[in-house]
């Protein structure tokens, strides 16, 4: 049922409308969240994805707090304004070395089903304890863990 009036909205309320279909920040966020995580993922380092979605909610908790408590409403900009440093939950000094474990895959050398070592799985613990794998291939473990052990000997 069509009223027939037309007019253009005002800035105030072109800000509260939602387009349909535009993304959420927490969408936006966990785009974001997945490309950095690919980049730690391809360098065969940690990356700690959990506190990262911990640091975020708790900053939009605190952003829509103040918004609501300025505005008296939670403003949708104020929370797509939030900026995250991805860098910093990749970091060595946040996660602790708990367990080394080899990897051994079955291969058929010669007709005959053997176990060959394709590389190493380190297990790591952040600073709230939350565990991270990272697998290294065997060439890949060595140029990072081999040379250490090296020069400690």
């Amino acid at each position: 049922m069509l009223t027939g009036i037309d007019r253009t909205p005002t800035d105030a309320e072109r800000n509260e409308m939602q387009i349909i279909g535009q993304k959420t920040p927490l969408e936006i966020f966990s785009k974001m969240l997945a490309e950095a995580e690919m980049v730690y993922i391809k360098q065969h380092k940690p990356f700690d994805t959990q506190c990262a979605r911990i640091d975020f909610q708790d900053e939009i908790e605190k952003v829509g707090k103040e918004s609501e408590r300025v505005y008296g409403y939670v403003r949708e900009q104020d929370l797509r304004a939030i900026k995250i440093d991805f860098d910093r939950y990749g970091k060595v000094d946040r996660f602790e070395n708990v367990n080394d474990d080899e990897e051994m895959e079955f291969m058929n050398v010669n007709g005959i089903r053997t176990q060959t070592k394709v590389g190493h799985t380190v297990k790591y613990l952040c600073k709230r304890g939350h565990g991270i794998s990272v697998f290294y291939p065997n060439e890949v473990y060595e140029e990072r863990f081999g040379v250490k052990k090296k020069k400690e000997e």
